[in-house]
């Protein structure tokens, strides 16, 4: 009875090795790196808030309803209310950027009106003159977002 011996040959191993070395050089860093993701968050929200702020201003249709006006700054956007609480840094009437990320993330006001507020019709459009391809906003830090408001009103990511 002759015994076979099975396994790899000494060069499947070194390739297989050299693959892992790859990976391990190119790949791996960045599930372990989460620059980038917190500006992706803060999109969401800034897109979640103005349009609730749309929300109620198209469901207001009459005159007696209070016009607000939503502010930007470099570190909050806000309707009303311009302080930022310590316990959170969401609510539906402003988004503060996080004490762990002031310094590396931004908020840029809208280009394409001279202001920092923004206003919206009952119809849902902004009051802004945005040009044809809208006004944008944008959150800045390791990557740089765009949020775009249409002329008609469309709000969404650019």
């Amino acid at each position: 009875m002759k015994l076979q011996h099975r396994g790899f040959t000494l060069i499947e191993l070194i390739v297989v090795l050299v693959l892992i070395g790859v990976l391990a050089v190119s790949v791996v860093p960045r599930f372990f790196d989460a620059s980038g993701t917190s500006e992706y968050l803060y999109r969401d929200q800034v897109l979640n808030l103005l349009r609730n702020f749309q929300m109620q201003a198209m469901q207001c249709t009459d005159d007696s309803c209070q016009e607000h006006r939503i502010i930007f700054e470099s570190d909050k956007i806000f309707v009303g209310a311009n302080s930022c609480p310590d316990n959170n840094t969401y609510s539906t009437n402003q988004l503060c950027i996080a004490r762990q990320d002031i310094g590396a993330i931004r908020f840029i006001k809208l280009s394409g009106i001279n202001s920092n507020q923004l206003r919206f019709r009952s119809n849902g459009s902004p009051r802004a003159n945005c040009p044809s391809d809208g006004c944008r906003m944008a959150i800045e830090g390791a990557v740089k977002l765009e949020i775009c408001i249409q002329s008609e009103g469309y709000i969404h990511p650019c």
